[in-house]
C-alpha cells in the first residue's frame, strides 16, 4: 500500500509541473509588452550526475511501455545544451536547456515548443516531459 501511495504522490509531481507548463504556454506572444531575454544556466559539476528513481516511458505508438520500474537518469553536456539518458531502453531527451540560480535548483526551458517539464531541486531530479507523442516521467525514490 506504501508503494501506491509514494506512486501516486510522485505522479501528483509529475502531473503539476505538466499543467504549469500547459497553462503557461498558452499566453499570447503579442501583448506588446516587454521582452525580457532567457538567460540559460551553466549546470555546475555536481548536477550532471546520475540518479536513481522510478521511470515511466510511453512511446508514440503505443508499443514497448515501460511503467513504473526502478530506473536511473543521466544528465550531460554537449556544448550549450544538456541530454537526459535513461536506463531499461528508455530513448534520451537531448537539447535540454535550464534556467535557475546557484542554489541548486534548476528548471528546464523548450526551445523547440516541446512540453518539458524537468526540474533539479536539492540534488533530486523528477521529469515529466511529452515531446511528439511519446511521453517520459522520472520521480525520486
Amino acid at each position: 500500500m506504501k508503494t501506491k501511495s509514494k506512486f501516486f504522490r510522485n505522479l501528483g509531481k509529475v502531473t503539476l509541473v505538466l499543467s504549469v507548463l500547459f497553462i503557461s504556454s498558452c499566453g499570447s506572444d503579442d501583448d506588446g509588452g516587454t521582452v525580457i531575454a532567457n538567460v540559460f544556466a551553466t549546470l555546475p559539476a555536481d548536477v550532471l550526475d546520475t540518479y536513481d528513481g522510478e521511470l515511466t516511458y510511453t512511446p508514440a505508438d503505443g508499443m514497448g511501455i515501460v511503467a513504473g520500474v526502478e530506473g536511473t537518469a543521466t544528465i550531460s553536456r554537449s556544448g550549450e545544451t544538456y541530454t537526459i539518458s535513461f536506463s531499461n531502453e528508455v530513448p534520451a531527451i537531448t537539447g535540454l536547456r535550464f534556467i535557475g540560480e546557484d542554489d541548486g535548483n534548476y528548471a528546464s526551458v523548450g526551445t523547440d515548443g516541446s512540453a518539458t517539464g524537468i526540474s533539479i531541486d536539492d540534488d533530486e531530479l523528477t521529469v515529466g516531459a511529452a515531446i511528439d507523442g511519446n511521453a517520459w516521467a522520472f520521480v525520486p525514490n
